[in-house]
């Protein structure tokens, strides 16, 4: 069975949503957004031994097994490059701008009108009854949040035994692929990989890249005429 787990988002109106459900290759879906929200999450020193011990790959590929894609669990690159009391400032020097802490995983931070986004992003959540979760403390746009939000759509196409619902979540799914995460994560990839990031940071980067190409192409299959 799978549940969902989410760090970015709370839900104000669960409705008639269960909490789990049978394995398939969505909730396989909605688990390996589980596991990249996660790795976006504090590089602590929890963060820092799943590196250092291969477990984000095994976590990843574990996730996987169900896919209708493939996606690459290798561990290669994730041994981290720096040593754990430098971790954290690595982290930050990463995505870190103007100030910001996490600049660079906020969708905003790149965007020509960044309220405007903000507003259609926290419109979209409270369309599914969620909103950014005060007690995480991250902001509607921001990586772990976003994929937050895809987890749990993944979960509730999985749910549902309606056809017309399952369509419906499937759409929500690509058109937040087509406007937020598709064309956002390329930018986020091109300006983190200026910095010469240490390891394990571009082993998550990459394999996010890589599957939110893969998955957006395998949603707009599953809607193709």
């Amino acid at each position: 069975m799978f549940t969902y787990s989410l760090s970015g988002l709370a839900i104000t109106s669960t409705g008639d949503v269960p909490t789990e459900v049978e394995e398939s290759e969505t909730t396989a879906r909605s688990a390996v957004y589980q596991v990249l929200a996660s790795f976006f999450g504090p590089a602590d020193p929890d963060h820092y031994a799943k590196a250092a011990g291969g477990t984000w790959a095994e976590e990843l590929a574990k996730a996987a097994t169900l896919l209708p894609f493939s996606i690459d669990a290798d561990p290669a690159g994730l041994s981290p490059g720096v040593p754990e009391g430098g971790y954290a400032a690595e982290r930050s020097r990463i995505f870190s701008d103007q100030g910001d802490h996490d600049r660079l995983l906020r969708e905003a931070g790149s965007a020509s009108d960044p309220d405007t986004l903000l507003a259609q992003v926290r419109r979209e959540y409270d369309y599914f009854g969620l909103a950014a979760s005060e007690e995480a403390a991250r902001p509607p746009d921001h990586l772990v949040t976003e994929c937050d939000f895809m987890q749990y759509l993944c979960f509730r196409e999985a749910a549902t035994s309606s056809d017309r619902l399952r369509s419906s979540y499937r759409r929500a799914q690509r058109d937040f692929l087509d406007r937020h995460l598709g064309p956002w994560v390329p930018n986020l990839v091109a300006s983190v990989s200026e910095r010469d990031p240490q390891a394990p940071f571009p082993w998550g980067i990459e394999r996010l890249d890589a599957f939110i190409r893969a998955d957006h192409a395998y949603v707009a299959s599953l809607l193709a005429p």
